[in-house]
């Protein structure tokens, strides 16, 4: 009874949150649609800006402390990005971002909250750059999971398809560190494990990602 009284409090903990997250992003992407609104900036490297990006990850590597282990040899994630940013000058910009990511063998899905940093090469329509992402994901399961820490980075390219539509190509890392995956018992030789051998496993993921968005 008192755990589920805990899980309950947890779910309503991170509806609330999600709700929350979900409003300070909107009214982020209105501030920097807002300010982009008769931007006339041709290179895309100026003011405000926003970036919708689609991924797909593949695992590299898991590991767990769960005792029968887990195998990351099918592991991948699918991956929406939302960012809304400004350049600090022509070769830097800060944003936050926030998307959905769905994780698959095992899966989970989860909110993703972060800083998004880019470092741009030239003063250009067409540039490489690299990036860095930092920031928290909210995971929500019918086991009240928590959240975990998030770090991507890699590098890119910003270029123009036509002269108004700019578009970015990622190629990076992702690691993803669940603290708490998975409610089981260390018992595994019982039928029925006593109360006291259950505890939280972690996981963490370790993916090479590929992505491709639009910038605006």
């Amino acid at each position: 009874m008192e755990r589920s009284t805990v899980e309950l409090r947890k779910l309503m903990i991170m509806s609330w949150l999600k709700f929350e997250l979900i409003v300070v992003f909107l009214l982020f992407y209105r501030i920097s649609y807002s300010s982009n609104f008769g931007n006339e900036d041709d290179k895309k490297n100026k003011k405000f800006f926003s970036i919708v990006e689609l991924g797909i990850y593949k695992g590299l590597d898991l590991s767990t402390d769960y005792p029968s282990g887990i195998s990351g040899s099918d592991a991948y994630a699918k991956s929406l990005r939302l960012v809304t940013g400004y350049f600090l000058n022509p070769h830097l910009s800060a944003g936050i971002g926030f998307g959905a990511d769905r994780y698959e063998c095992p899966g989970a899905n989860t909110l993703p909250l972060f800083l998004d940093l880019r470092g741009y090469l030239q003063d250009a329509k067409n540039t490489p750059f690299v990036f860095f992402d930092f920031g928290k994901t909210i995971v929500f399961s019918s086991q009240a999971q928590e959240g975990g820490n998030l770090f991507d980075g890699g590098v890119g390219y910003k270029f123009f398809v036509w002269r108004k539509t700019c578009l970015i190509t990622k190629i990076g890392y992702n690691y993803f560190n669940n603290k708490e995956w998975t409610w089981q018992s260390t018992d595994m030789t019982s039928l029925n494990p006593a109360a006291e051998t259950y505890r939280w496993f972690y996981l963490k993921r370790e993916s090479i990602t590929f992505s491709i968005g639009l910038m605006f």
